[in-house]
C-alpha cells in the first residue's frame, strides 16, 4: 500500500452582522486551504497509481483520506480502481498488492480469491518506478504551480525601502553583538557606502574583511544616529541576520523564465527542505535569526491554520504555500524509512543487490509497525503543538 502523510477567543454569541462575516469567511479559507491539501495528496497518490497502472499492477483502491469503506464515499470505479473520499483527511492511499509480501497482498485481496492467485512479480525498477512516482508528481506540480504564477501574475520583487538588523548571534560569530550592534538598528551606511537593501550591506562588508569599519545606524523611537566600529571576520561576515522595510511587487516575465525560474526555483526549496529537516534533527546548524520556535513541528491544524492565513493574502500566497507543501509532502515521503515511499526504494533495492531475494515479510512487518508508531507519535505531537499554539500554554 503506497501511502501519504501531512487564536484568540471568539465570542459565542456573534453580535452583528460584520462579526458573522468575518467568521464565515474563516471557514470559507479553512475549507479553501482543505481542498488545498485534498488536492495535493491526490496529485502524488495519482503519481503513485497512474504509472502502477501503465505498468499493469493491480490496484483495487484509490482513497484520499484514511477509514475503512463503510465509513467512506465511494466515487466510482475506473480503470480496475475502486475510488474512495475517507473520513479522516490526514492524507491518502493506493493499494497495490504487488508491492507488498504475498501474505499482505493476498489479505488485500481477500474479497477476490482469483485475483490474488494471478498477482506478478514485476521487475524491481518497474516497482521503484510506481514507489517514486507520486514524489515525481508532486515535484512536478510544484514547477507548474510556480510556472502559472509567474506567467499569468509575474515574479514577486520587493521595493526596499531599508535593511535593519532583525537579530544578532549570539553563538558562533558574535562580532556585531560584542561590538553593540543591536536588533532593530536600521543600517545608514557602511564605511561611507550607503546602504539601502541587503545587496548594499553584503558588498559593502565583503569589502572590509578583517579590517575595521564604521557602520552606521539609526537605534530608538527618535532614529538617533550611531556609529560603531566592527570588524567583520576573514570570510566577511559580523553575526547578523537582516530583514528589510519595503512593498511586494510582481515584476512581467516571459514564459520562458517563467518556466526556467520556476524549475530553479522548485531546486532550491527542495534542498532548503532537507536542509530544514537536517536543522529539526540537530545535524544540520541552524542560521542566525532562526529561533526553535521556527523549527517546531506543526501538525495538520497547524498547517491548514497557516494555509487559510495564506488564502486571506491572495491568490499568490496561496498558491506559494501549496507549493511550499507539495515540496515538504515530497521530500517527507522520500526519505528512506519503513512505510514511507522511500523505505520501499530501499526494501527494492536490497533485494537487487540480494540478487532478486526480499527482505523477510516478518522483518518489514515489525519495521513498517515500529515506524509506522514513531510517525503517529510525531503526528500527535504536531497536533500537540497545534493545540499550544491555539490555545495558549
Amino acid at each position: 500500500m503506497i501511502t501519504s502523510t501531512l487564536s484568540p477567543a471568539v465570542s459565542p454569541v456573534l453580535g452583528d452582522a460584520a462579526m458573522f462575516l468575518s467568521s464565515l469567511s474563516g471557514f470559507t479559507s479553512i475549507a479553501v486551504m482543505v481542498l488545498g491539501l485534498c488536492l495535493l495528496i491526490t496529485i502524488h497518490e495519482l503519481g503513485h497509481w497512474f504509472v502502477a497502472r501503465l505498468f499493469g499492477f493491480k490496484t483495487p483502491v484509490f482513497s484520499i483520506g484514511f477509514g475503512p469503506r463503510k465509513w467512506s464515499i465511494v466515487l466510482g470505479k475506473f480503470w480496475d480502481t475502486e475510488f474512495r473520499l475517507a473520513p479522516i483527511l490526514a492524507g491518502g492511499y493506493v493499494s497495490i498488492p504487488e508491492l507488498q509480501d504475498e501474505t499482505t497482498a493476498q489479505e488485500l485481496l481477500k474479497d477476490d480469491p482469483n485475483a490474488a492467485k494471478d498477482l506478478k512479480v514485476f521487475p524491481v525498477w518497474q516497482r521503484i518506478c510506481v514507489a517514486a512516482a507520486g514524489v515525481v508528481f508532486n515535484v512536478i506540480s510544484a514547477v507548474i504551480m510556480l510556472f502559472a504564477l509567474f506567467a499569468f501574475i509575474g515574479e514577486p520583487g520587493y521595493n526596499v525601502h531599508n535593511t535593519y538588523i532583525k537579530d544578532v548571534a549570539t553563538t558562533q560569530v558574535t562580532i556585531a553583538r560584542d561590538a553593540g550592534l543591536q536588533a532593530n538598528d536600521q543600517l545608514v551606511s557602511v564605511g561611507g557606502a550607503k546602504i539601502v537593501t541587503p545587496e548594499d550591506l553584503t558588498k559593502a562588508i565583503q569589502a572590509n574583511k578583517g579590517v575595521p569599519v564604521e557602520v552606521v545606524v539609526t537605534r530608538g523611537p527618535n532614529n538617533d544616529k550611531v556609529a560603531i566600529a566592527v570588524t567583520p571576520d576573514a570570510s566577511g561576515k559580523i553575526g547578523i541576520a537582516i530583514g528589510v522595510n519595503g512593498e511586494q511587487v510582481f515584476n512581467p516575465v516571459s514564459v520562458g523564465q517563467a518556466a526556467g525560474d520556476a524549475t530553479k526555483i522548485t531546486g532550491n526549496m527542495i534542498t532548503m527542505t532537507f536542509k530544514g529537516f537536517g536543522m529539526m534533527l540537530g545535524i544540520v546548524d541552524k542560521p542566525v535569526g532562526v529561533s526553535d520556535k521556527d523549527m517546531e513541528v506543526r501538525g495538520i491544524v497547524g498547517i491548514v491554520q497557516m494555509g487559510a492565513d495564506a488564502v486571506n493574502q491572495g491568490v499568490f500566497n496561496f498558491v506559494w504555500f501549496l507549493v511550499v507543501i507539495s515540496i515538504n509532502l515530497a521530500v517527507m515521503n522520500i526519505l528512506p524509512l519503513p512505510i514511507l515511499d522511500g523505505g520501499h526504494i530501499v526494501f527494492f533495492l536490497i533485494e537487487k543487490v540480494r540478487g532478486g531475494k526480499p527482505v523477510d515479510a516478518k522483518l518489514k512487518g515489525k519495521l513498517y509497525s515500529i515506524f509506522g508508531a514513531l510517525l503517529i507519535s510525531l503526528m500527535l505531537y504536531g497536533l500537540f503543538n497545534d493545540m499550544v499554539h491555539i490555545f495558549g500554554r
